[in-house]
């Protein structure tokens, strides 16, 4: 009997730490956001990939550097010193800057629990690696910040850019 009480504990124990959920979910854009408000410069707020790294470094200068993404009423994007981090087992390969083309769209969906599923709406930034084309919008009304999420969602690791 003892046994039985072993494995039916163990089992709850299972049950309950793998009940996570991605801890930025609450905070996730569920609205579709006008265009206007998106436009400005945000600036590198956070990240949670890897504790190791408190600052970015500019490969040629080794100067620390701020990144940046400045969205234009245009349509066109411009990132400065992006962080790019692998996405699967994120590892940071390095800083990209370039300038391409945006537009808004769904970037995923969020359960709220009771089945029903709200669109994650976020902005496409064409031209970036793959790993950092769908950006996240977090906020339902401006000011928006921008986050990236890399790997399991459910692990938390992000990269966040507040509106400056």
């Amino acid at each position: 009997m003892q046994k039985w009480h072993q494995i039916f504990g163990f089992l709850i124990l299972t049950i309950l730490t793998s009940c996570q959920y991605d801890p930025y979910a609450h905070k996730y854009t569920t609205t579709e956001p006008e265009k206007s408000n998106l436009v400005g410069t945000y600036i590198f707020e956070k990240q949670t990939v890897d504790y190791d790294i408190t600052e970015f470094k500019d490969s040629l200068s080794n100067r620390t550097v701020i990144p940046k993404i400045k969205i234009k009423s245009n349509g066109i994007y411009k990132v400065v010193n992006l962080p790019v981090f692998e996405t699967f087992d994120p590892t940071f390969i390095g800083l990209v800057t370039q300038t391409n083309e945006w537009k808004i769209s769904t970037v995923g969906s969020i359960g709220d629990g009771n089945g029903d599923l709200k669109k994650h709406w976020g902005i496409y930034l064409l031209g970036l690696p793959s790993d950092l084309q769908n950006a996240g919008l977090m906020n339902d009304e401006s000011p928006y910040a921008i986050i990236f999420g890399f790997g399991d969602p459910d692990a938390g690791q992000a990269m966040i850019f507040k509106k400056e």
